[in-house]
């Protein structure tokens, strides 16, 4: 569908998790007319999408998935990082893993200390709760997963997205939060709450009354679809932002060129254009626009409507690694998908019961200190030895600094998370690069496998157009270790779970002897089983060899004041842009501890209000 318009109020670039966040709110005022522009397709009501089950189907798949690949590692032995990002209505929320994971009330207080003023956890917290409608677990789930911790009170009862519990219950998944417990790490309260520790069961983005995911595109967007003030042009390419030079105002952002079925059309915004094309593509239209580093625009004949050497720099992942654990014969693992009648009746049970695997989730986490769980020498010297370096020649960030201190405060707290692991019940290949690869059923026996990733990293890289096309991708460099403390934090938590799967009940369904994956890491040689200096190096090594991304990018038109390496201020606002907003994680100036799409949501509800009140909608 193409704009049946040229001019609209509001133009929002990118239909994915933030911009109908937005589109939603703002139409909710009948005098506001609203346009989103979407490179991809409605797919609301493919199943695909709709099955919880059903993720990994949609990576690697052109259909759904920009397929963002990285450069070569300088620090991973040149190896590639797959990033999936969703490419259709509802963004990276419809094509997700569905985990609804809460930031801690430190990592968005950090926020505010880096110059944000009125960025924390009291005033972003209701917008976690407004995004969501929570529904308790049945008596018999709650005993399986072990949420007694539940606390109603902060819970969200009326939003679009619904959040529910998985009723089918794995005994792995069964097992993860008492072996945790046993260990002595226990969930201390609501993850929801922020301030939480230790191993949990969480929820998951899915409606319990059908059991179909829940995302932007299915919550937000499908139920007010037909708002005569909302339009939804889809397969969209959008080339650049239409900027003019106001004597009064100074650079106005007045509309958006974009192309459809190769016919190039511009569209006008009255009050604002939005920007909310993600962590990757909303610098990239900055930079095609005319907006960012003098150097990177003039080396592709781009003309400098606005110099601001922050675009595209900050940017911050949690990056991970992990193993998988062979189970016991009889222990169910979604490794079954190999099995055709394995498959077929799981099919049959959600399509007529809505129940079985496709139904489930990744629901086991834990958030642990480096204190008491993975260190095993002092904190303080190995931060003295290594935050020194920081930052180093290669990440000059004005804010870097400041953001180290941050970090420094969180991975010496025993109340604080330097790791967050999650248990996938099925085979993962850390070996592999692209994210079918890596959860291809391709070994024979089944797996537990168990993901470490690093919540708070150290490390910062970059995103830069490589070419004045905007149909080509831009160039994503993400430096993963390339601050020696991320391999030192990441190598340790790696060690550390020996005594995770050595603790009970976890330890009774895995096989005795059973196989470990990837069979090549350097933790399962036999020379580096005992010996504890020889064994935290070799999980040093498999943290660097065996590295990918989470996919929850975040930074690159941070949020921070300008001469501290800002591109928007507290309101989202560009500088220097009259008119033009920025709405989606590239302005988180942390990457927080969890899944970001829970704080997605939260930044774009609340900046849906921003834009109420200045307009006075």
């Amino acid at each position: 569908m193409s704009p049946a318009h040229e001019e609209y109020d509001f133009v929002i670039i990118g239909g994915g998790t933030a911009g109908l966040v937005l589109a939603n709110r703002l139409t909710e005022n009948a005098n506001i007319s609203v346009l989103v522009l979407e490179a991809g397709t409605d797919r609301v009501q493919d199943k695909r999408v709709m099955i919880p089950g059903m993720s990994s189907a949609l990576y690697d798949n052109e259909e759904f998935d920009w397929m963002f690949r990285s450069v070569p590692q300088e620090h991973l032995k040149g190896k590639v990082i797959s990033y999936p990002r969703g490419k259709t209505v509802g963004g990276s929320s419809a094509i997700n893993i569905l985990g609804l994971v809460y930031p801690s009330q430190t990592s968005i207080d950090n926020w505010g200390k880096l110059g944000n003023e009125g960025w924390d956890w009291d005033r972003l917290s209701p917008y976690y709760r407004k995004f969501q409608t929570f529904h308790p677990p049945s008596e018999a789930a709650k005993e399986s997963l072990g949420v007694n911790y539940i606390d109603q009170g902060i819970q969200g009862h009326a939003g679009p997205v619904h959040s529910s519990y998985p009723d089918f219950v794995n005994p792995l998944v069964k097992a993860w939060p008492k072996a945790l417990e046993n260990l002595g790490w226990p969930i201390t309260g609501d993850p929801m709450s922020g301030n939480s520790i230790g191993g949990f069961s969480g929820p998951y983005t899915v409606d319990p009354r059908d059991r179909v995911r829940s995302h932007a595109g299915s919550a937000y967007y499908a139920p007010i679809a037909e708002r005569p003030n909302l339009e939804l042009a889809t397969e969209v390419l959008v080339e650049k932002l239409m900027l003019e030079q106001d004597d009064t105002s100074g650079l106005v952002a007045k509309g958006v060129y974009f192309s459809r079925h190769y016919e190039r059309t511009l569209v006008k915004a009255r009050k604002e254009v939005i920007l909310a094309a993600g962590v990757f593509q909303t610098p990239q239209l900055l930079e095609l626009s005319g907006i960012g580093s003098r150097e990177v625009l003039q080396q592709h004949g781009i003309e400098v409507a606005l110099e601001n050497t922050n675009v595209g720099e900050n940017l911050q992942d949690h990056a991970m690694t992990g193993l998988c654990a062979e189970v016991k014969e009889g222990i169910p693992t979604g490794d079954l998908r190999r099995d055709p009648s394995f498959v077929a009746k799981a099919k049959e049970l959600y399509e007529q019961q809505r129940t079985g695997p496709l139904t489930a989730g990744f629901p086991s986490f834990a958030f642990l200190p480096l204190a008491g769980w993975a260190d095993d020498t002092n904190i303080e010297h190995l931060l003295k030895e290594h935050v020194s370096k920081y930052p180093n020649d290669k990440d000059t960030r004005p804010s870097s600094e400041a953001q180290a201190q941050c970090l420094r405060s969180i991975i010496t707290s025993p109340h604080e998370a330097s790791v967050q692991l999650c248990l996938a019940t099925s085979q993962v290949h850390f070996d592999k690069s692209s994210y079918g690869d890596v959860f291809a059923v391709t070994e024979p026996e089944s797996y537990a496998a168990i993901l470490v990733s690093l919540p708070h990293p150290f490390s910062a890289g970059t995103v830069h157009i490589g070419s004045k096309d905007p149909a080509q991708l831009p160039i994503v460099d993400p430096r993963f270790m390339s601050h020696p403390l991320d391999a030192e934090i990441l190598g340790r938590h790696v060690k550390a779970l020996d005594q995770l799967l050595a603790a009970e009940p976890l330890a009774g369904l895995l096989k005795p002897g059973g196989k470990r994956l990837p069979a090549q890491s350097p933790l399962f040689a036999p020379d580096n089983s005992t010996d504890a200096g020889k064994r935290l190096e070799a999980a040093r090594e498999h943290a660097r060899t065996y590295i990918r991304s989470t996919s929850h990018p975040v930074g690159t038109c941070a949020m921070l004041p300008r001469d501290q390496g800002g591109v928007v201020d507290p309101r989202l606002r560009v500088y220097g842009v009259k008119g033009l907003r920025i709405v989606d994680a590239s302005v988180f100036p942390m990457v927080p501890r969890g899944n970001i799409q829970s704080t997605v949501y939260a930044v774009a509800e609340r900046a849906a209000d921003f834009v109420k009140e200045e307009w006075r909608l």
